[in-house]
């Protein structure tokens, strides 16, 4: 019995080792605090839209090339015919429902307020980490829907906005595949949206690698495993 009990014991070891040897299954990670999230990316670009226009004044960017900056293409997509717009720090300041306090923005407002246009970030190759800065107008408090493309797979998030002068924040990592496409959607009837402080980069950082919770699970039963062999064995 002492001996099938170690041929047991290996080759459940055996076994884990194998499978925490094996890829983890790619993931969209979501961050709810800029601290944190800026913590664990490297690489990191941050777009704040100042001087893309006069502080007084304000530019539209039709499609389909929209606006263009830091390497980051805004613009719009589904039904209607919405635009990006970039509004000057005093210019936005002097409107209760533009004011941020954080300087220049974007802006994106929906005509025709149908619930079905998209505001859509386009990143650049090879980013796997992604961040913004979001405010709702008109109401202030309202569910915003990130729907975030790896390349791989698409994953719905919610952000609840709040009111000003706080911001919202979303943030969100890959593990496995480079980030495609932000597409943000707001409920039918909702004014528009406000975004600042768009920050892209590289998921983690220094080399450094977390192991997957399974990963963890499987080493720690192979080695109770190897602890009860030599149990046995000594008994």
């Amino acid at each position: 019995m002492r001996f099938e009990f170690l041929r047991q014991s290996r080759s459940f070891l055996a076994a884990g080792l194998l499978l925490a040897g094996l890829p983890a299954e790619s993931a969209l990670i979501p961050f709810t605090g800029r601290t944190t999230f800026e913590s664990v990316t490297t690489d990191l670009t941050k777009i704040t839209f100042d001087g893309i226009v006069p502080p007084d004044s304000a530019a539209s960017f039709d499609n389909p090339d929209g606006l263009k900056t830091g390497g980051v293409t805004f613009r719009t997509s589904g039904t209607g015919s919405s635009v990006v717009s970039v509004y000057g720090g005093d210019l936005a300041g002097q409107s209760a429902s533009l004011n941020t306090g954080t300087g220049a923005i974007l802006n994106w407002a929906p005509p025709d307020r149908l619930g079905t246009e998209y505001l859509d970030v386009v990143l650049p190759i090879g980013i796997t980490a992604f961040a913004a800065d979001l405010w709702a107008q008109q109401p202030a408090a309202t569910t915003v829907k990130m729907i975030v493309n790896s390349g791989e797979a698409t994953e719905n998030f919610f952000v609840d906005t709040m009111e000003r002068p706080s911001p919202s924040f979303f943030g969100v990592h890959s593990d496995g595949n480079v980030l495609l496409l932000v597409r943000i959607a707001i409920p039918a009837g909702q004014v528009g949206l406000i975004l600042d402080n768009v920050s892209i980069g590289t998921a983690g950082g220094s080399g450094d690698t977390v192991p997957e919770p399974g990963t963890v699970i499987l080493l720690g039963a192979g080695l109770g495993g190897m602890a009860a062999a030599r149990r046995w064995k000594y008994t």
